[in-house]
Protein backbone atom coordinates (compact mmCIF):
# COMPACT_ATOMS: atom_id res chain seq x y z
CA UNK A 1 0.00 0.00 0.00
CA UNK A 2 2.14 3.49 -0.68
CA UNK A 3 1.53 6.55 0.96
CA UNK A 4 -1.59 7.55 -0.44
CA UNK A 5 -3.47 4.68 -0.22
CA UNK A 6 -2.69 4.67 3.65
CA UNK A 7 -3.26 8.21 4.18
CA UNK A 8 -6.69 7.75 3.49
CA UNK A 9 -7.36 4.46 5.13
CA UNK A 10 -6.20 6.34 8.76
CA UNK A 11 -8.60 9.07 7.65
CA UNK A 12 -11.40 6.43 6.82
CA UNK A 13 -10.24 4.91 10.66
CA UNK A 14 -10.16 8.13 12.11
CA UNK A 15 -13.57 9.44 11.25
CA UNK A 16 -15.18 6.02 11.89
CA UNK A 17 -14.12 6.09 15.26
CA UNK A 18 -15.43 9.46 15.97
CA UNK A 19 -19.15 8.65 15.10
CA UNK A 20 -18.23 5.65 17.30
CA UNK A 21 -16.88 7.73 20.40
CA UNK A 22 -19.35 10.60 19.60
CA UNK A 23 -22.65 7.87 19.45
CA UNK A 24 -21.05 6.68 22.98
CA UNK A 25 -21.00 10.47 24.27
CA UNK A 26 -24.46 11.09 22.98
CA UNK A 27 -25.53 8.09 25.29
CA UNK A 28 -23.87 8.80 27.90
CA UNK A 29 -25.05 12.42 28.19
CA UNK A 30 -28.70 11.22 27.77
CA UNK A 31 -28.69 8.84 30.59
CA UNK A 32 -27.33 11.70 33.03
CA UNK A 33 -29.48 14.10 32.30
CA UNK A 34 -32.31 11.96 33.28
CA UNK A 35 -31.40 11.52 36.36
CA UNK A 36 -30.42 15.47 36.53
CA UNK A 37 -26.97 15.09 36.27
CA UNK A 38 -26.01 17.37 33.38
CA UNK A 39 -23.22 18.82 35.34
CA UNK A 40 -21.37 15.80 36.64
CA UNK A 41 -21.61 14.46 32.98
CA UNK A 42 -19.62 17.35 31.39
CA UNK A 43 -16.89 17.53 33.73
CA UNK A 44 -16.52 13.46 33.05
CA UNK A 45 -16.87 14.10 30.00
CA UNK A 46 -13.85 16.97 29.63
CA UNK A 47 -11.49 14.82 31.26
CA UNK A 48 -12.02 11.89 29.63
CA UNK A 49 -11.75 12.63 26.42
CA UNK A 50 -8.18 14.69 27.49
CA UNK A 51 -7.35 11.71 28.84
CA UNK A 52 -7.62 9.99 25.89
CA UNK A 53 -9.03 6.79 27.43
CA UNK A 54 -11.65 3.58 26.96
CA UNK A 55 -14.49 2.26 28.46
CA UNK A 56 -13.23 -1.39 28.34
CA UNK A 57 -16.82 -2.29 29.25
CA UNK A 58 -18.67 -0.29 26.55
CA UNK A 59 -16.58 -2.53 24.52
CA UNK A 60 -17.93 -5.94 25.68
CA UNK A 61 -21.22 -4.51 25.25
CA UNK A 62 -20.50 -3.81 21.86
CA UNK A 63 -19.18 -6.84 21.17
CA UNK A 64 -22.01 -9.16 22.52
CA UNK A 65 -25.68 -6.96 21.90
CA UNK A 66 -26.02 -9.14 18.58
CA UNK A 67 -24.63 -12.50 19.75
CA UNK A 68 -26.35 -12.34 23.23
CA UNK A 69 -29.66 -10.41 23.31
CA UNK A 70 -31.13 -9.80 26.69
CA UNK A 71 -28.42 -11.87 28.38
CA UNK A 72 -27.04 -12.60 31.64
CA UNK A 73 -24.61 -10.59 33.50
CA UNK A 74 -23.34 -10.95 37.27
CA UNK A 75 -21.18 -7.82 38.47
CA UNK A 76 -18.87 -8.51 41.34
CA UNK A 77 -17.91 -5.51 42.79
CA UNK A 78 -20.88 -3.17 40.95
CA UNK A 79 -19.99 0.06 42.91
CA UNK A 80 -22.04 2.57 41.90
CA UNK A 81 -23.93 0.62 38.84
CA UNK A 82 -22.30 2.34 35.53
CA UNK A 83 -20.84 -0.72 34.44
CA UNK A 84 -24.11 -2.72 34.56
CA UNK A 85 -26.48 0.06 33.12
CA UNK A 86 -25.94 -0.92 29.22
CA UNK A 87 -26.80 -4.12 30.00
CA UNK A 88 -29.96 -3.40 32.12
CA UNK A 89 -31.20 -0.79 29.61
CA UNK A 90 -31.26 -3.52 26.96
CA UNK A 91 -33.49 -6.09 29.19
CA UNK A 92 -30.13 -8.48 30.55
CA UNK A 93 -30.86 -10.23 33.71
CA UNK A 94 -27.99 -8.46 36.21
CA UNK A 95 -27.10 -10.09 39.16
CA UNK A 96 -24.59 -7.67 41.38
CA UNK A 97 -22.62 -7.70 44.24
CA UNK A 98 -21.97 -4.56 46.08
CA UNK A 99 -20.69 -4.84 49.89
CA UNK A 100 -20.03 -1.29 50.28
CA UNK A 101 -22.75 -0.21 52.12
CA UNK A 102 -22.48 3.38 50.52
CA UNK A 103 -21.77 2.15 47.07
CA UNK A 104 -24.22 -0.36 47.39
CA UNK A 105 -27.17 2.83 48.50
CA UNK A 106 -25.73 4.63 45.12
CA UNK A 107 -26.38 1.48 42.94
CA UNK A 108 -29.78 0.77 44.52
CA UNK A 109 -31.31 4.70 43.40
CA UNK A 110 -29.36 4.41 40.00
CA UNK A 111 -31.11 1.31 39.21
CA UNK A 112 -34.34 1.57 40.07
CA UNK A 113 -35.59 2.41 36.96
CA UNK A 114 -34.52 -1.55 35.79
CA UNK A 115 -36.28 -4.19 37.45
CA UNK A 116 -33.75 -6.81 35.69
CA UNK A 117 -31.48 -5.91 38.44
CA UNK A 118 -30.87 -8.23 41.56
CA UNK A 119 -28.09 -6.57 44.37
CA UNK A 120 -26.92 -8.88 47.13
CA UNK A 121 -24.60 -7.42 49.88
CA UNK A 122 -22.64 -10.14 50.42
CA UNK A 123 -18.33 -9.76 48.83
CA UNK A 124 -17.55 -12.77 46.73
CA UNK A 125 -14.60 -14.90 47.02
CA UNK A 126 -13.33 -18.39 46.87
CA UNK A 127 -14.92 -19.42 50.26
CA UNK A 128 -18.29 -18.84 52.18
CA UNK A 129 -17.55 -17.24 55.30
CA UNK A 130 -19.24 -15.00 57.89
CA UNK A 131 -18.25 -11.92 59.33
CA UNK A 132 -14.69 -11.44 57.43
CA UNK A 133 -13.10 -7.87 57.64
CA UNK A 134 -14.11 -5.41 55.23
CA UNK A 135 -11.81 -2.14 54.34
CA UNK A 136 -12.53 1.63 53.09
CA UNK A 137 -10.68 4.50 52.43
CA UNK A 138 -11.10 8.03 52.69
CA UNK A 139 -8.72 8.54 49.36
CA UNK A 140 -11.39 6.95 47.61
CA UNK A 141 -14.90 5.11 47.40
CA UNK A 142 -13.73 3.10 44.54
CA UNK A 143 -10.86 0.91 46.58
CA UNK A 144 -12.99 -0.74 49.03
CA UNK A 145 -11.53 -4.04 49.76
CA UNK A 146 -11.22 -7.68 51.50
CA UNK A 147 -7.82 -6.46 51.91
CA UNK A 148 -6.13 -3.58 53.28
CA UNK A 149 -3.65 -2.67 50.47
CA UNK A 150 -3.71 0.90 51.54
CA UNK A 151 -2.03 3.25 54.38
CA UNK A 152 -5.33 5.00 54.48
CA UNK A 153 -7.38 1.42 54.61
CA UNK A 154 -9.55 1.41 57.91
CA UNK A 155 -11.73 -1.35 58.95
CA UNK A 156 -15.59 -0.58 57.96
CA UNK A 157 -17.55 -3.58 58.80
CA UNK A 158 -17.92 -7.12 59.06
CA UNK A 159 -19.60 -8.81 55.65
CA UNK A 160 -20.20 -12.40 54.55
CA UNK A 161 -18.30 -13.90 51.71
CA UNK A 162 -20.41 -16.23 49.08
CA UNK A 163 -18.45 -18.57 45.58
CA UNK A 164 -20.03 -17.83 42.99
CA UNK A 165 -20.05 -20.99 42.14
CA UNK A 166 -22.78 -21.54 45.29
CA UNK A 167 -24.44 -18.03 44.04
CA UNK A 168 -25.00 -19.55 40.87
CA UNK A 169 -26.65 -23.29 41.85
CA UNK A 170 -29.02 -21.35 44.76
CA UNK A 171 -30.15 -19.26 42.01
CA UNK A 172 -30.46 -22.20 39.31
CA UNK A 173 -28.21 -19.97 37.00
CA UNK A 174 -26.67 -22.73 34.14
CA UNK A 175 -25.48 -19.80 31.78
CA UNK A 176 -23.58 -16.52 32.79
CA UNK A 177 -22.90 -14.16 29.34
CA UNK A 178 -20.65 -11.58 31.22
CA UNK A 179 -18.85 -11.56 33.99
CA UNK A 180 -17.18 -8.33 35.66
CA UNK A 181 -15.15 -9.01 38.26
CA UNK A 182 -13.71 -5.50 40.32
CA UNK A 183 -13.19 -6.48 44.13
CA UNK A 184 -9.72 -5.14 44.43
CA UNK A 185 -7.58 -7.74 44.40
CA UNK A 186 -9.63 -10.42 45.12
CA UNK A 187 -10.40 -10.89 41.60
CA UNK A 188 -8.67 -14.62 41.35
CA UNK A 189 -10.08 -15.71 44.14
CA UNK A 190 -13.54 -14.83 42.74
CA UNK A 191 -12.52 -17.05 39.44
CA UNK A 192 -11.18 -20.10 41.95
CA UNK A 193 -14.90 -19.90 43.21
CA UNK A 194 -16.59 -20.63 40.26
CA UNK A 195 -17.52 -24.47 39.31
CA UNK A 196 -15.83 -23.91 35.54
CA UNK A 197 -18.20 -27.34 35.08
CA UNK A 198 -21.49 -25.74 36.08
CA UNK A 199 -20.96 -22.45 34.51
CA UNK A 200 -18.66 -21.08 31.54
CA UNK A 201 -19.22 -17.31 31.00
CA UNK A 202 -19.09 -16.00 27.17
CA UNK A 203 -16.78 -12.86 28.89
CA UNK A 204 -15.11 -12.49 31.73
CA UNK A 205 -13.42 -9.03 32.64
CA UNK A 206 -11.18 -8.45 35.74
CA UNK A 207 -9.06 -6.04 37.18
CA UNK A 208 -4.89 -6.92 37.42
CA UNK A 209 -3.02 -4.63 39.57
CA UNK A 210 0.34 -6.27 41.15
CA UNK A 211 0.75 -3.41 44.08
CA UNK A 212 -2.77 -5.17 45.42
CA UNK A 213 -1.96 -8.50 44.64
CA UNK A 214 0.86 -9.40 45.40
CA UNK A 215 0.65 -9.51 48.81
CA UNK A 216 -2.24 -12.05 48.37
CA UNK A 217 0.16 -14.43 46.54
CA UNK A 218 -0.43 -14.00 42.45
CA UNK A 219 0.67 -11.80 39.98
CA UNK A 220 -0.90 -10.18 36.51
CA UNK A 221 0.27 -13.08 34.74
CA UNK A 222 -0.93 -15.61 36.96
CA UNK A 223 -4.86 -14.10 36.25
CA UNK A 224 -4.14 -13.89 32.92
CA UNK A 225 -2.61 -17.39 32.67
CA UNK A 226 -5.45 -18.88 34.86
CA UNK A 227 -8.38 -17.62 32.42
CA UNK A 228 -6.16 -19.26 29.23
CA UNK A 229 -6.10 -22.15 31.19
CA UNK A 230 -9.62 -22.44 31.46
CA UNK A 231 -10.24 -21.63 27.33
CA UNK A 232 -9.90 -18.32 27.06
CA UNK A 233 -8.47 -15.72 24.62
CA UNK A 234 -7.42 -12.86 26.81
CA UNK A 235 -7.16 -9.25 25.66
CA UNK A 236 -4.83 -6.47 27.87
CA UNK A 237 -6.16 -3.35 28.45
CA UNK A 238 -2.92 -2.23 29.92
CA UNK A 239 -3.25 1.55 32.16
CA UNK A 240 -0.39 3.83 33.06
CA UNK A 241 0.38 3.39 36.87
CA UNK A 242 -1.58 5.12 39.70
CA UNK A 243 -0.46 8.25 40.77
CA UNK A 244 -3.10 8.59 43.31
CA UNK A 245 -6.39 7.03 44.04
CA UNK A 246 -9.83 9.13 43.36
CA UNK A 247 -8.33 10.69 40.47
CA UNK A 248 -8.28 10.04 36.82
CA UNK A 249 -6.41 7.69 35.53
CA UNK A 250 -4.23 7.44 31.96
CA UNK A 251 -4.81 4.32 29.50
CA UNK A 252 -1.91 3.14 27.57
CA UNK A 253 -3.27 0.78 24.67
CA UNK A 254 -5.33 -2.87 24.11
CA UNK A 255 -2.71 -6.42 23.71
CA UNK A 256 -3.23 -9.50 22.79
CA UNK A 257 -1.98 -11.66 25.29
CA UNK A 258 0.77 -13.07 26.13
CA UNK A 259 2.01 -9.22 26.68
CA UNK A 260 4.81 -7.97 28.65
CA UNK A 261 3.52 -4.94 30.54
CA UNK A 262 5.83 -1.80 29.51
CA UNK A 263 6.21 -1.17 33.53
CA UNK A 264 5.96 -3.24 36.33
CA UNK A 265 3.41 -0.72 38.10
CA UNK A 266 1.37 -1.25 35.49
CA UNK A 267 -2.51 -1.96 35.81
CA UNK A 268 -5.44 -2.46 33.83
CA UNK A 269 -8.24 -5.44 33.16
CA UNK A 270 -8.06 -8.77 30.89
CA UNK A 271 -11.16 -8.84 28.87
CA UNK A 272 -11.56 -12.74 28.25
CA UNK A 273 -13.84 -14.74 26.22
CA UNK A 274 -14.23 -18.61 24.75
CA UNK A 275 -16.35 -17.56 22.04
CA UNK A 276 -14.75 -17.44 18.87
CA UNK A 277 -16.70 -15.05 17.25
CA UNK A 278 -16.78 -12.63 20.45
CA UNK A 279 -13.14 -13.04 20.15
CA UNK A 280 -12.97 -11.45 16.31
CA UNK A 281 -15.07 -8.48 17.45
CA UNK A 282 -13.34 -7.58 20.34
CA UNK A 283 -10.37 -7.71 18.13
CA UNK A 284 -11.47 -5.53 15.63
CA UNK A 285 -13.15 -3.25 18.07
CA UNK A 286 -9.57 -3.29 20.07
CA UNK A 287 -7.88 -2.48 17.12
CA UNK A 288 -5.67 -5.36 17.66
CA UNK A 289 -3.94 -7.59 14.98
CA UNK A 290 -3.04 -11.09 15.84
Amino acid sequence: MDAAAQATLALKNAKELELEIKQKLATASRIYSQRGLSGVWHTIRQKFIALGCTDENEVIFESLKDSSPKGIMCDVGAHHGFSLIPFARENWQVFAFEPDPDNRSKLLEITKPFPGIQVDERAVSDQVKTATPFYTSRESNGVSSLSAFLPTHELALMVDTTTLSHFFSDQNIQHVDYLKIDTEGFDLFVLQGVDWAQVKPKVVMCEFDDFKTQKLGYTYQTLADFLVGKGYHVIVSEWHPIVRYGEQHSWRGYYAYPHNLHVDKAWGNLIATNDDEVYHRLLKKCKIKV
